[in-house]
């Protein structure tokens, strides 16, 4: 593995920075600019992610929203497999070029939801990551976004808490992510590891935004869909 990295350092610092601009233009703040001239940070809950803007704005800006965090993630991933095959000149006989752009997908993707959750042109105050981290799985595994969104879903409509859902969906991320790569498909374990961590990574910035959801949900005092002034996951 040391030797992809020696050989292909350039195409992962490009992959990062690349992504984590494409994570940092927070369509939740550019919208609600466009639609209210407010920011959306200083409304309901505070967070720049679509269910804020949903409350506070309506269902077409939300939905702008989620299609814009979906579609910069997605981005972020194929641009990232894009620049790690095509400038990874030194395969060291270890990866194959397939695996090499999988990697790189990953780690564009940990570094979207990084600049989604602290974004630069935003003085560092972003969204929680959930839709951004939907949009790359359903680029880097469909099996995984497709489970996790339904846990996701279902811990939802029992729980009324989109924080619930998002943290143990995320939760999941990493375990799914290593039993579908190290046990579905057909790739080396150094592959296997890379993926589990780097998806681990996300799964836990994403968790760690949403400690004071946690903390209240321990108290009893979580915001549920429905009520008046219901939190943001």
């Amino acid at each position: 593995m040391w030797a992809i990295i020696e050989s292909s350092w350039l195409a992962l610092l490009l992959t990062a920075v690349v992504a984590y601009l494409l994570g940092s233009i927070n369509w939740a703040i550019i919208i609600t600019r466009l639609f209210s001239k407010k920011d959306i940070r200083d409304e309901g809950s505070g967070n720049a992610g679509a269910t804020n803007v949903l409350r506070s704005e309506g269902p077409l800006p939300a939905l702008l929203t989620t299609l814009g965090d979906l579609a910069k993630s997605m981005a972020a991933v194929l641009l990232g497999r894009y620049l790690v095959i095509h400038f990874h000149f030194a395969y060291a006989g270890e990866w194959p070029v397939t695996a090499a752009g999988l990697v790189g997908g990953y780690l564009a993707g940990l570094f979207c939801v990084m600049g989604h959750l602290f974004p630069v042109f935003y003085n560092f105050r972003g969204g929680k990551g959930v839709m951004a981290s939907l949009g790359m799985l359903f680029v880097l595994d469909w099996r995984v976004a497709v489970l996790g969104l339904s846990m996701f879903l279902v811990t939802v409509l029992i729980s009324r808490m989109v924080s619930l859902g998002s943290v143990i969906a995320a939760c999941y991320v990493p375990v799914l992510t290593l039993i579908f790569r190290g046990f579905v498909d057909n790739v080396s374990t150094s592959v296997v590891v890379a993926c589990t961590v780097l998806s681990g990574i996300i799964a836990a910035m994403v968790i760690g935004k949403h400690g004071a959801n946690m903390r209240r949900i321990a108290a009893g005092t979580e915001r549920r869909l429905g009520d008046e002034q219901e939190e943001k996951a």
